[in-house]
């Protein structure tokens, strides 16, 4: 049971990673239709965020200019004020002379009425009653009192006109005779002249208002119903953000429920609030609508892309169908193809036919090269063979034999990947020493000559293992078992291609003569006595061992490896 959902996993798995040529056409316009869509989106998204921002900075500079419009009102209304509290008759009491200088001042500024304050509230002149009216005397005037004590000018919130009751603001200037603050002069400004500061400024669906430290409305454009709602609070976002210099893109909704985006600007001049709200869609439809139109193009691309890969991928899945029908009669010959609309296919059918006609002489090739692999490995088969039995008959313990018939097994791998890398036809001489010494002794430790020189795959095998044993007596007893140890290695070719290869370490211990023939020596001395022409000279010299063998760099006869000579 267990092995059967293995296996039911394992086709899974594989029916995963293998798709239909229609999946990957329906996958190929996904992948092209998804980067371009969605590069055009953001670019799209980009120049529609970008023209909001320039929306806002436009609208925050039309908030700008209307603050600024105020303030320059009414600072221009403080230097008429001021102005008119320097005329020579208020210094010598003449106040009808007076009354009539604020009347022209009046009709100038636009304002209500120009009045002249004792510092008790009396009225001294009012430009709105006649000279000889009685004047009141007014018990509520804040911004006249904190003119006389301050000695600056002030600009009051909605107040109400002493005379006929109406809203009005007022802005009142001390006025000093030889020095001495004796009066406060004030002018009240009516809230339709604080209306008309916005009209310039307040476009058709915009929201524009001033209003004061209170919260309450002074003016309001456009109108709502007729009535410009002079004297109520102000909307509750607002209202929270009173007192700041400055509060931008509070989200807010209009008296009329219109969702706004409503920024607001302290005077500095009368510590009123400007305030300019804008349609939140003025700010995001744009962008809504742009992500709206982003995902509907989106969508049409993706459905478009994959009915256009559907409508094609059958025209595809023909071509291979019959393909696959021409691939399943090769078994009975192979025909001329017939050829198709798509290139790729057709070039394929063509190599197919190629490839069909010379099947008979692939199938005699093949019979060659699987009789030429059972004779290398009968030759391989014996060698280990061999191998086995050189190794157990000089080692004292199994773990001796094991590591010792391992070590010999690897060289042998060694000079069969030299020779399969170069599809067996030979292998260089230098880089069998070389990569036969590489794991015993670095570069600085080995001194390498001799001509370039190829050997053929028998001779490449013999030497190898003989190098192999070498080597591993060196690591063992000779010049590779201590740091100082050298060795010097060096061959020469003559015209009969009888090659000459001396081995001879240096700097190592003291060598002593064995008291017998150890496999290396057996397998080496056996290996050269079996082929003709071949020789090797032992010689154990205290100083290093020396070992000069001589064979022929080609072969001589088709046989076994050496060594199955000395097996």
């Amino acid at each position: 049971m267990r092995g059967s959902g293995s296996r039911r996993r394992g086709w899974f798995r594989r029916s995963l990673r293998t798709w239909p040529v229609s999946a990957y056409l329906l996958l190929l316009a996904i992948t092209t239709a998804v980067p371009v869509t969605a590069c055009a989106a953001f670019l799209a998204y980009h120049f529609v965020a970008e023209s909001s921002q320039l929306t806002k900075a436009e609208y925050e500079d039309r908030l700008r200019l209307m603050r600024n419009a105020a303030d320059l009102r009414i600072a221009n209304i403080i230097d008429d004020l001021q102005v008119l509290a320097l005329s020579p008759s208020l210094a010598q009491d003449r106040f009808a002379e007076f009354r009539e200088h604020a009347v022209q001042a009046v009709k100038l500024i636009g304002g209500v009425a120009i009045v002249l304050y004792a510092p008790d509230g009396q009225q001294i002149a009012n430009t709105r009653l006649a000279l000889d009216a009685p004047l009141p005397k007014r018990t509520e005037f804040d911004v006249e009192r904190r003119a006389i004590e301050t000695g600056r000018p002030q600009v009051s919130g909605l107040q109400r006109a002493v005379v006929d009751g109406q809203p009005i603001v007022t802005i009142a200037v001390p006025v000093r005779i030889r020095g001495e603050i004796r009066y406060a002069l004030n002018i009240g400004l009516s809230t339709r002249y604080l209306s008309s500061m916005m009209d310039e400024y307040v476009s058709a669906g915009m929201v524009g208002s001033i209003v004061d430290a209170n919260g309450l409305l002074l003016a309001r454009r456009p109108l709502l119903d007729g009535d410009d709602l002079v004297g109520q609070p102000t909307i509750p976002a607002v209202m929270a953000q009173l007192g700041k210099p400055s509060a931008w893109w509070i989200e807010a909704v209009s008296r009329t429920g219109v969702p706004t985006y409503t920024s607001l600007l302290r005077s500095n001049q009368s510590s009123w609030s400007i305030n300019l709200a804008v349609p939140r869609d003025v700010i995001d439809g744009p962008l809504h609508r742009t992500v709206e139109w982003i995902v509907a193009l989106t969508a049409f691309t993706l459905v478009l892309g994959l009915a256009l890969a559907r409508l094609i991928s059958r025209r595809f899945l023909a071509e291979f169908s019959d393909l696959e029908r021409y691939v399943g009669g090769l078994r009975s010959g192979a025909l001329e193809p017939k050829l198709g609309a798509i290139s790729e296919v057709n070039r394929m059918k063509k190599v197919l036919y190629h490839v069909g006609s010379e099947l008979a002489g692939a199938l005699k090739q093949q019979k060659a090269l699987l009789d030429e692999i059972n004779h290398r490995v009968k030759n391989t088969l014996g060698t280990v063979q061999s191998i086995a039995r050189l190794s157990r008959a000089s080692s004292s313990d199994l773990n001796e034999y094991a590591a010792a018939f391992e070590g010999r097994l690897l060289a042998l791998s060694q000079a069969y990947n030299l020779l399969t890398e170069n599809n067996w036809v030979g292998v260089s001489l230098e880089s069998i020493v070389r990569q036969t010494l590489a794991p015993y002794a670095g570069p600085e430790r080995l001194d390498i000559d001799g001509p370039d020189l190829l050997l053929p795959p028998k001779v490449t095998l013999a030497i190898s293992a003989a190098l192999q044993e070498l080597s591993t007596n060196a690591a063992k007893y000779g010049a590779f078992s201590v740091p100082s140890g050298k060795l010097q290695i060096s061959w020469t070719v003559d015209e009969t291609g009888l090659v000459r290869l001396s081995w001879s370490e240096r700097d190592g211990p003291l060598v002593h003569k064995p008291t017998r023939r150890g496999f290396g020596t057996k397998m080496i001395t056996g290996m050269f006595a079996g082929e003709t022409g071949w020789s090797v000279n032992l010689d154990f010299n205290p100083g290093g061992l020396r070992c000069v063998m001589q064979f022929w760099s080609r072969d001589q006869v088709d046989g076994d490896l050496p060594l199955m000579e000395a097996s």
